[in-house]
């Protein structure tokens, strides 16, 4: 079974396979803390309905959930729905890179509140504080991510149960980013503006047909290669 085979495959072989796929997004991750280190010209984009959200530490629990969400969820799709897999990836990092390309041109900037760390949900918040610098905020990756999986989740899965939870899940994360004080009110519009355009791009039957057809011609020059050697 060559590789291609592999990308479609049933079974633990082609599980086990198209997991080494989300590795593209640790890789890309890479590329926002070397970007996360600038500290001059951020810009103060919030605007007056930001000052109207309070900072609440019991929001750090959505927040750091995200990261086990999108996993989740492209685990959970790498077993059931690979065509929705590779979707839904590939939107996260094209994403991703959208999001670098803005932050490295229009770097921005969230005041962040003192917290004293007084318990561990503060303590929580203070971690996140430290590991990500208080720049590079438009748009929100947290955001962008989470309305992609919910996006997809409401197009190819006819559960209501799961759609609502997904729904509700994509409402607490959103807050989590504003009550934590880690993005504005004009990040979340960014993020979703760009996260509708990444859903209708990878939803387009045209654009699929020519990634397919892209990846046809890839694995004939490899097999045609394979052949004159």
């Amino acid at each position: 079974m060559n590789k291609t085979d592999l990308l479609k495959a049933n079974g633990k072989t082609g599980f086990l396979y198209r997991l080494l796929f989300i590795l593209m997004i640790p890789a890309a991750q890479g590329l926002y803390f070397l970007i996360n280190l600038t500290t001059t010209r951020a810009y103060d984009i919030t605007i007056f309905l930001d000052k109207y959200i309070p900072f609440n530490e019991w929001f750090i629990l959505p927040y750091v959930f995200w990261y086990f969400y999108t996993f989740g969820a492209l685990v959970v799709l790498a077993y059931k729905d690979c065509k929705t897999y590779y979707k839904l990836l590939f939107s996260i990092v094209t994403g991703m890179m959208v999001c670098f390309v803005v932050y490295f041109i229009f770097p921005t900037t969230v005041p962040r509140p003192h917290v004293p760390g007084t318990n561990l949900l503060q303590k929580m918040v203070l971690m996140i504080y430290g590991n990500d610098k208080p720049y590079n905020c438009f748009p929100s990756i947290h955001m962008l991510d989470t309305l992609l999986i919910t996006m997809f989740i409401f197009k190819h899965n006819k559960n209501l149960i799961l759609k609502v939870t997904s729904a509700v899940i994509c409402v607490s994360i959103y807050m989590s980013t504003w009550f934590v004080k880690q993005h504005s009110i004009l990040d979340a519009v960014a993020s979703t503006i760009l996260g509708i355009i990444l859903f209708l791009v990878f939803e387009n039957e045209y654009v699929i047909r020519k990634l397919e057809n892209l990846r046809e011609i890839l694995t004939l020059q490899k097999r045609v290669k394979g052949l004159s050697e």
